[in-house]
């Protein structure tokens, strides 16, 4: 017979199961304590008894999460500032199996969490990441004079910043893709070695080469669909005709190694 502990163990994970099928539904980020009450077939008290709030029903997912990302990334064999991009690629590959869940549960935390919910769940990140980064000084990617607390700090800040508008909507995954490795490659390379000089520059540019394909198509799309004031029409088709000059002048990643092969 399964002890109070194991059944209290299981109404957890049931509760859990429950809100991460809410949060899978387009736009149920909002969801109430009754809903997930209903969802799990359990009484209203339950949800409360065994978590106490919605608040820390997030948290258990969040954690949840964290825990299957870290096992996922430990799997990955790239080392040094490399595996910071995979890192990347990963929570990428995640947020578009499942984007409505991940959308509602990074927006339900943005607009309905507190300061100190924020720091529950920004504690653990930026401690992976700044992991990462310490990993990849003693690889001898990163300069080991860089402050990996102040470092750490202000690239899980940026690209947090990106994450939550892509939550909110303002922005596409593959969008939110190129930023998150544009923003990686340009704060990494402030304190990149000689030895992953060359490779941050070619992120740098294969990113940089992603965003502006992505602009153009966005421009070339609205002028197309419209509807558009004259003035706005101007902007836009000054802004793509500027996009397809830098495209025509840019380096491919291959080429640019190749010029610094025989520099």
């Amino acid at each position: 017979m399964a002890s109070r502990e194991e059944n209290k163990t299981q109404r957890r994970s049931e509760i859990l199961a429950a809100a991460r099928s809410l949060m899978q539904a387009p736009g149920n980020a909002a969801f109430s304590m009754r809903a997930l009450a209903d969802e799990a077939g359990v009484s209203i008290a339950t949800p409360y008894n065994l978590f106490g709030s919605k608040q820390a029903v997030l948290v258990s997912l969040l954690d949840d999460n964290l825990a299957d990302y870290q096992n996922r990334l430990s799997e990955l064999s790239s080392v040094g500032v490399d595996a910071l991009f995979e890192a990347i690629a990963l929570m990428c590959r995640l947020f578009a199996a499942e984007p409505d869940f991940y959308r509602n549960l990074i927006s339900t935390v943005v607009t309905e969490g507190g300061p100190e919910l924020k720091l529950l769940i920004g504690g653990p990140r930026y401690a992976l990441w700044k992991q990462l980064l310490q990993k990849a000084t003693e690889a001898g990617d990163l300069d080991a004079d860089a402050d990996p607390d102040a470092f750490a700090v202000t690239l899980t800040q940026l690209l947090a910043a990106i994450v939550q508008e892509w939550a909110l909507g303002s922005l596409p995954l593959r969008e939110m893709d190129a930023r998150l490795r544009y923003g990686l490659a340009l704060t990494l390379s402030a304190i990149g070695t000689e030895r992953s000089g060359r490779r941050l520059r070619s992120r740098l540019q294969e990113a940089e080469g992603d965003l502006q394909t992505l602009w153009r198509t966005a421009l070339k799309r609205r002028l197309k669909e419209g509807p558009l004031d004259e003035h706005t029409r101007t902007l836009l088709a000054d802004q793509l005709k500027h996009l397809e000059a830098g495209a025509g002048n840019a380096r491919s990643p291959t080429d640019q190694r190749k010029r610094e092969t025989t520099a």
